[in-house]
């Protein structure tokens, strides 16, 4: 690969960064990372209703209760969850 080729995939990650929130930077710490993955996927949850109703199911509550839940990012006490998971990556 050369000199050039590296810049130029540089560079377009760097837009890419810029344009799209989620992807994150340089700086986005493991926290902040583990935090916008946890968010982006309750949004998806959210929006499609057949994985919205498997999570009503398989935890025995309405489907708009389940929403409720995810639009709020009260799941389990969510923050220190993933703090755990970050200081104790091996509880996985």
């Amino acid at each position: 690969m050369q000199a050039s080729d590296r810049f130029n995939i540089n560079s377009q990650l760097e837009h890419l960064q810029a344009k799209y929130v989620g992807t994150g930077h340089a700086d986005l710490n493991r926290f902040e990372w583990a935090v916008n993955i946890q968010r982006d996927s309750y949004a998806s949850y959210v929006g499609h209703y057949p994985m919205l109703a498997y999570f009503a199911i398989a935890e025995n509550e309405s489907i708009g209760r389940e929403r409720y839940n995810f639009m709020q990012g009260s799941d389990l006490n969510s923050v220190s969850y993933l703090q755990t998971l970050i200081i104790h990556p091996s509880l996985t």
